[in-house]
């Protein structure tokens, strides 16, 4: 899966949490942060990681990916999948 399949897979899977915050499709993405911002807790977040595993067929390591800057933002998560 490339990265704009995994960015759509992504925003699909955040779309309606975000409108209901009052956010416009187009603001997710990018450096948005997915926890900072409320629209996921920490426990949304690794929901979120084992949804896009099943769908992308890998696993990524957790632990080590929240010790990287920017790991809950939209770009995190893609580059989390992207290098693993």
């Amino acid at each position: 899966m490339d990265r704009t399949e995994l960015a759509q897979q992504l925003r699909e899977r955040l779309i309606h949490r975000a409108e209901r915050l009052g956010l416009r499709a187009e603001e997710v993405g990018g450096s948005l942060d997915l926890v900072r911002s409320g629209l996921l807790d920490s426990l949304g977040f690794v929901d979120l990681i084992t949804e896009l595993e099943q769908v992308v067929g890998r696993e990524v390591d957790l632990a080590t990916a929240f010790d990287a800057p920017g790991a809950t933002t939209f770009d995190g998560v893609l580059e989390l999948f992207l290098r693993s």
